[in-house]
């Protein structure tokens, strides 16, 4: 595929460029990813966004919402109607004014996410050894460790090196904590066996739906994303 030949030889390049980094821990990395990531969204939004007319859009959004809030106080509903009209119109206005910044924010999400998904979120390819019992690398920062994976009766199991898990237990390797998300084989031809592995950050007190006990990568992400962009964005003037 297409794509597929796009971002293997990007994979590489990211693998060599930033391996000091992820050697440094998943923390270290992650947080690192993010703040430049916070950053490099706030300048682009910066370069692209006309502030002065944006802060112009957002003024008169703020006066003709509170003339609506006012004119349904006092049961003028012909006029609430009218200030909705022109509220919408300057809601079109105010997203074609972001349309170019987010445009080019999607380019460079798309370039990077994929390989912070597969870093930190690997699918590893296993071969079968023997039978019921597969074998694969987890690469990570330039190493790598052996897993192996034993689809018995009673389950699935996971080893490396002396631990062995079962599917939603973590195993620790190559100094991060990796939950054992999947095991999905194909036995008919093409042959495709992969383990799905996902990067524990955050130990959560409770055990939430979709989520579990700890954040993901993502999860991570979108906590340290947040209050980065908006202290970029805020230095920058583009609130």
């Amino acid at each position: 595929m297409v794509v597929n030949q796009i971002l293997t030889p990007l994979f590489g390049f990211y693998n060599t460029l930033f391996q000091p980094l992820l050697a440094a821990g998943p923390y270290v990395s992650l947080g690192f990813f993010s703040a430049a990531l916070a950053a490099l969204f706030a300048i682009i939004y910066w370069i692209f966004l006309d502030v002065e007319r944006a802060d112009e859009i957002k003024e008169k959004l703020n006066d003709y919402q509170e003339k609506m809030k006012q004119a349904r106080e006092n049961d003028k509903h012909d006029k609430a109607s009218e200030h909705m009209k022109k509220t919408l119109q300057l809601n079109q206005k105010f997203m074609m004014l972001n349309l170019k910044p987010m445009l080019a924010t999607v380019v460079f999400v798309g370039l990077f996410f994929p390989w912070l998904g597969n870093t930190y979120a690997p699918n590893i390819q296993l071969n079968e050894t023997e039978n019921s019992t597969f074998s694969g690398q987890l690469e990570y920062a330039g190493q790598s460790q052996e897993v192996r994976v034993l689809n018995v009766s009673s389950g699935v199991m996971v080893q490396s090196g002396e631990s062995e898990v079962a599917v939603r237990d973590t195993l620790n390797m190559l100094g991060v904590s990796w939950q054992v998300v999947s095991f999905h084989s194909i036995q008919e031809e093409p042959f495709d066996a992969r383990l799905k592995l996902n990067a524990e950050f955050l130990p959560l007190p409770i055990s939430l739906p979709y989520v579990g006990d700890a954040l993901n990568w993502l999860g991570f992400y979108f906590v340290l994303i947040m209050p980065l962009t908006y202290a970029f964005r805020k230095a920058l003037g583009v609130q």
